[in-house]
């Protein structure tokens, strides 16, 4: 598995929000520079671009390392006029791209194809989408989708066994305490930034997913924690939250 640095929570904020269902392409960049990361690219490009949120959900640096930027119910601005259904990944180069940068982007394509339900024919390189002119991606996509489709066997990400233990839709993660399922839309909350004891509302979770839960506390009517500084509130009607079974806590603590 690859390395992740979680940054969700230091990127300038999307002020939109899609369904994941609107997610129909997987975009492929690259940043043409030798080197850098979200904060190089925001500080020195984007925002003397006027943007007001970054280009890409994740970004593979040179050492494979994948800074985890935005959550999919996030448009980017990683390709004018394809950003609502596009999930899009930086691979951090000029054109070549080192071993562990393909592996990472291998693992991390062929995860979100699973998480949005999309084929190998869904991935595509910037240069490929409508309406642009350019040379990124910097790599034939051709032999990209040729090496995902080959990684396409059950239970193997990247050409190694998973050993991931999935519970439901969501896979079992050290430090999670249970899940909460959807029955019925309900708000996403975050404390308010002002140390005042109110919350804000951020988003709304669809009927039908599931989420994993880190922590709970008895505030404001009892909320369930989901990371990120995310909180949902204990709605029966709402969600179902479980706890995992003995056996697979035992699994998980075996890795």
């Amino acid at each position: 598995m690859v390395n992740i640095l979680d940054i969700r929570n230091k990127v300038a904020p999307s002020k939109t929000t899609r369904k994941i269902s609107q997610i129909t392409k997987i975009a492929r960049h690259h940043s043409a520079t030798t080197s850098g990361d979200y904060f190089a690219f925001w500080n020195n490009r984007w925002i003397g671009l006027g943007w007001g949120k970054g280009g890409y959900h994740e970004i593979i640096l040179t050492d494979g390392t994948v800074q985890l930027c935005y959550d999919p119910i996030y448009p980017t601005n990683g390709i004018g006029n394809h950003n609502t259904n596009t999930y899009h990944i930086c691979v951090v180069g000029n054109g070549a791209f080192t071993a562990a940068q393909e592996r990472a982007f291998e693992e991390r394509c062929l995860i979100a194809m699973q998480n949005f339900g999309l084929g190998v024919e869904d991935v595509l390189g910037h240069n490929e989408f409508s309406g642009t002119a350019t040379s990124c991606p910097g790599i034939n996509m051709d032999g990209v989708r040729k090496r995902l489709k080959a990684l396409l066997v059950p239970n193997q990400v990247g050409g190694v066994t998973s050993n991931k233990i999935m519970w439901g839709k969501t896979e079992l993660k050290p430090g999670q305490k249970g899940k909460i399922t959807v029955l019925q839309d309900i708000n996403v909350w975050e404390d308010s930034p002002h140390e005042s004891g109110e919350i804000i509302h951020t988003r709304t979770l669809e009927k039908g997913g599931e989420y994993r839960v880190y922590n709970y506390r008895e505030d404001h009517g009892g909320q369930y924690y989901l990371g990120a500084g995310e909180w949902v509130t204990k709605m029966p009607k709402h969600i179902l939250y479980e706890t995992p079974s003995k056996a697979m806590l035992a699994k998980l603590n075996s890795k």
